[in-house]
């Protein structure tokens, strides 16, 4: 049998004009000048380690969903901070759009008030873009990050500061949908994603975006908190091509369902 070499690609050192502008904060870099000729590659050396590069002008020690949990509040506080330089409004806003053409339209077109949990809700960006194309909307935020609850309150937003591996504070079934937007790229607990079953109405929906990270993974944690019903969407409208959006819901273990979807139409 032939043994064939498979030629990785090295991972260089990042280059020295945005090297000059790094500023290291606990665990992570940050470029602080933002300009789109001072993005990195994906993975790079500064000095000795490998740097994973976060929001084009974050650099992480470990891929995101790797990190820690208290390396996750740093990078979701560094991300308020730098706010209006890192987070692209107008993708996030894509994101949104295409999340809600993936629902379903018995869904999205109920006139009645639908209660929903914004998971991981940082500034409460996603709440307000949710609002924007779904007036009936009672949202709730919660998050990790201080910070996060703290600008969430200043714009009258109602939201929690929640603890990982702690119940959330809510009783059973207490949402009609769940969001978590830009978030699952953290490694949720198992315990945590149980809890979102466990405040979900058996008609309700968990939905998020996704990248890069392995979807069969995914697709298995979810089954083993209780998910079930999932649908995953490729092909998704102004974002990168490795995005994906996942909605998952509430059956007996034996109706469990799963398909990939173009946009709004099933593969098979």
């Amino acid at each position: 049998m032939a043994l064939i070499l498979m030629k990785m690609k090295p991972i260089n050192q990042l280059p020295s004009n945005i090297r000059e502008q790094l500023r290291r904060i606990g665990d992570f870099y940050i470029c602080t000048q933002f300009s789109k000729d001072l993005i990195g590659d994906p993975m790079v050396k500064i000095g000795k380690d490998v740097y994973y590069r976060y929001m084009n002008f974050l650099y992480l020690p470990k891929p995101p969903e790797s990190l820690t949990t208290e390396q996750i509040i740093e990078v979701c506080d560094l991300r308020i901070e730098y706010f209006n330089e890192i987070v692209d409004q107008k993708y996030n806003r894509q994101m949104i759009a295409n999340i809600i053409n993936c629902l379903s339209p018995n869904l999205i077109s109920v006139d009645a008030p639908i209660k929903v949990l914004d998971f991981g809700c940082g500034t409460g960006l996603s709440s307000k873009l949710l609002s924007e194309y779904l007036s009936n909307l009672q949202i709730v935020g919660v998050d990790i990050s201080e910070k996060a609850i703290l600008e969430c309150c200043q714009q009258d937003l109602t939201a929690f500061l929640i603890h990982p591996e702690e119940p959330l504070p809510f009783e059973d079934y207490s949402f009609d949908m769940i969001f978590a937007i830009f978030v699952m790229h953290f490694k949720l607990g198992i315990s945590t994603l149980i809890e979102l079953q466990r405040v979900l109405r058996t008609s309700g929906k968990f939905v998020f975006n996704i990248y890069y990270r392995d979807i069969d993974e995914v697709i298995e944690e979810l089954q083993e908190a209780g998910f079930s019903i999932i649908e995953v969407w490729n092909d998704l409208s102004g974002v990168s091509a490795n995005h994906r959006v996942v909605s998952c819901g509430l059956l007996p273990p034996s109706e469990t369902v799963f398909h990939q979807a173009n946009r709004n139409k099933s593969k098979g």
